[in-house]
């Protein structure tokens, strides 16, 4: 019995020590690696300015879209039909664009600058701004990509 009790404790040392290596071998901004960045500045990243291009057509819907998580605030997302088919355009928070002076509808004709993401089940295309019979809505900073609705509001999640 005391040799099982010996074994046991030799076990607990050699998982104790693993742990302790892994721990000062794992590269220094672990932590950092595993909490997502602030919500601003990882749709800055995923918003390369480097990579807009143009869509031009018709606004077929303007929808709200409200989160599965509790807490996040309403979007606003369009569908445009282009000569290519019909894309989906995220916007921005809701209550952002309640306040812009421009407002869209279905039957619009648009030019909307952006960047297309493709995800694993998605494609979509995040707005920079949307031109309308000479107006423009700017939802985006051209040169970061950074949300304009983020900066008015300092830890704001944007899309």
């Amino acid at each position: 019995m005391e040799r099982g009790g010996i074994m046991i404790k030799k076990l607990i040392l050699i998982v104790c020590v693993v742990g302790l290596l892994a721990l000062l071998l794992a590269p220094q901004d672990y932590a950092q690696q595993q909490v997502p960045p602030a919500a601003p500045e990882k749709a800055a990243r995923l918003y390369n300015p480097q990579a807009v291009e143009t869509l031009v057509g018709t606004v077929s819907a303007v929808n709200r879209v409200t989160p599965k998580r509790p807490g996040r605030p309403a979007r606003v997302m369009m569908l445009l039909n282009t000569g290519q088919g019909t894309v989906k355009v995220h916007l921005g928070p809701a209550d952002y664009l309640d306040r812009q002076a421009l407002k869209l509808a279905a039957g619009d004709r648009v030019e909307v600058r952006g960047v297309r993401l493709t995800r694993p089940r998605v494609t979509l295309f995040m707005a920079g701004s949307v031109t309308k019979d000479g107006q423009v809505l700017q939802l985006r900073d051209e040169a970061t990509g950074r949300p304009l609705w983020a900066a008015a509001r300092p830890g704001y999640r944007a899309m």
